[in-house]
């Protein structure tokens, strides 16, 4: 009977630890708040829980969540401790970077040979499927996306460029980020030093091509126009709206329109579009990388 009435406990405490974790848990967790070893193994035989990796197990939600592979990576690489203490690490810690990171947010095609991570201290791991990176990182450069620590979208693309990616599906992954949610001081200081190799003057000539090659991030210029707080301006622009919706993206008729748009609204913005040649942008292009 008090067995029974144990292994209720544990299955209890179990579950509320994964609960606080995205479904998940790993084996020093569970020892840490009174689950043995023998218990985590006797729930897994009955179906409670599933071991995802050494260590890590998982509810059926945690098992089949969003980025689960990516969330019991993070945690079997600091087992000990909790999901809440962890994110105060901060550059210290372990940031998902690179091509993981634009997966996480859910930008571009880049798809992830491994799982990837960043600190600023060495860090080491047996598990093939992880990269580890260490460099500079400031905790300006972190946020938090879907429960895990992240770099900003800003030193996402940047990473990206560094590592030699593709510029054309860089700018693709740019083109599916948010208008209004890019730090565009930030991204013309990251991009800086990457600018000279890549055929740029400066950071700023190196946004320029991003926006003139992004597709989607174009059409989220005006979408976000039409409908957010620049609609009251936007509606003295009327005459050109079908200019803006129906040119394809980049086209000279576009840039006018976005050049005229920033003349008057004197957003910043605006302005690596509107400063945008109207033929083609200086560097290489879609398909010459």
């Amino acid at each position: 009977m008090r067995y029974n009435w144990c292994m209720s406990k544990m299955v209890t405490v179990a579950l509320d630890l994964a609960s606080e974790q995205s479904g998940m848990l790993t084996t020093q967790q569970a020892l840490r708040r009174g689950v043995s070893r023998l218990a985590l193994s006797r729930l897994a035989d009955q179906g409670v829980i599933e071991r995802l990796a050494h260590g890590v197990y998982a509810t059926a939600e945690g098992a089949f969540g969003k980025n689960s592979a990516l969330k019991a990576a993070w945690l079997s690489l600091d087992p000990h401790r909790f999901a809440f203490e962890r994110m105060e690490d901060d550059p210290a810690g372990f940031t998902v970077t690179h091509r993981s990171a634009a997966e996480l947010w859910g930008i571009g095609q880049l798809i992830p040979d491994k799982l990837e991570f960043v600190s600023t201290s060495r860090k080491r791991t047996r598990r093939e499927d992880v990269r580890l990176r260490r460099r500079a990182i400031t905790s300006d450069d972190i946020t938090i996306v879907e429960g895990l620590p992240c770099t900003t979208i800003e030193r996402t693309i940047a990473d990206l460029i560094d590592s030699h990616e593709d510029l054309s599906l860089v700018a693709d992954a740019f083109g599916d980020t948010t208008f209004g949610k890019v730090d565009f001081d930030r991204l013309r200081a990251l991009l800086d030093p990457l600018a000279h190799r890549n055929g740029y003057e400066n950071g700023s000539d190196f946004v320029r091509f991003l926006m003139s090659d992004s597709v989607e991030f174009e059409r989220s210029v005006v979408a976000s126009m039409l409908s957010g707080p620049l609609k009251p301006l936007m509606d003295s622009f009327r005459p050109q709206l079908p200019h803006l919706v129906l040119n394809p993206p980049s086209s000279p008729a576009f840039k006018k329109a976005m050049a005229d748009i920033a003349k008057q609204a004197s957003l910043e913005e605006f302005r690596p579009l509107a400063q945008a040649p109207l033929d083609n942008p200086k560097g290489a292009q879609r398909g010459d990388r």
